[in-house]
């Protein structure tokens, strides 16, 4: 019922990152109450405003969170970095924004993330899923892709190899 986006909670370490963070942030951010944990930072597929345009609220005059890591593809980065006021947020230190390269792991703990290029309506930014893979499961999301054809990956294969997926329809 809300714009997608997903959390990924590390209870042990107490923490968790949001990947896409909507328009619906505030209500999204509620649900992760229950958890005591902290946001420890955000994921952005790409510049369609349902999967960034919930960085607003970080500002001074909603959250006035600190420094809090902003995940991004390099399109991505300079469209932040090119427009008001996702601008100001980093001039503000609500947002610290960081490199993310194509099929490049990013590695917290014991969770790792691997951005994935996909195609669709790359206007703004690239479109990237993520891969999120723990210890023991690893987990797609990617919540917007043109056409399954377009992409040079085996649907087939990309199923079986993953546990949960979360896909465009």
């Amino acid at each position: 019922r809300l714009p997608s986006s997903i959390a990924v909670v590390d209870k042990k370490n107490k923490n968790f990152y949001l990947f896409d963070v909507t328009p619906n942030i505030k209500e999204q951010l509620h649900f992760l109450d229950k958890y005591n944990c902290k946001l420890d930072g955000i994921f952005i597929t790409h510049a369609h405003l349902g999967h960034y345009i919930g960085l607003l609220d970080l500002g001074l005059e909603i959250m006035n969170t600190d420094n809090i890591p902003v995940y991004v593809m390099p399109r991505m980065k300079q469209f932040i970095l090119d427009n008001q006021p996702m601008a100001q947020l980093i001039k503000n230190h609500n947002i610290q924004l960081r490199d993310i390269k194509n099929n490049i792991n990013i590695t917290f703990n014991n969770l790792s993330v691997i951005p994935f290029e996909v195609p669709h309506r790359n206007e703004l930014s690239e479109t990237v899923g993520f891969k999120i893979q723990s210890t023991n499961k690893s987990v797609i999301y990617l919540p917007d892709i043109d056409d399954w054809e377009s992409w040079d990956v085996s649907l087939d294969k990309f199923v079986i190899d993953n546990d949960i997926l979360f896909l465009d329809g």
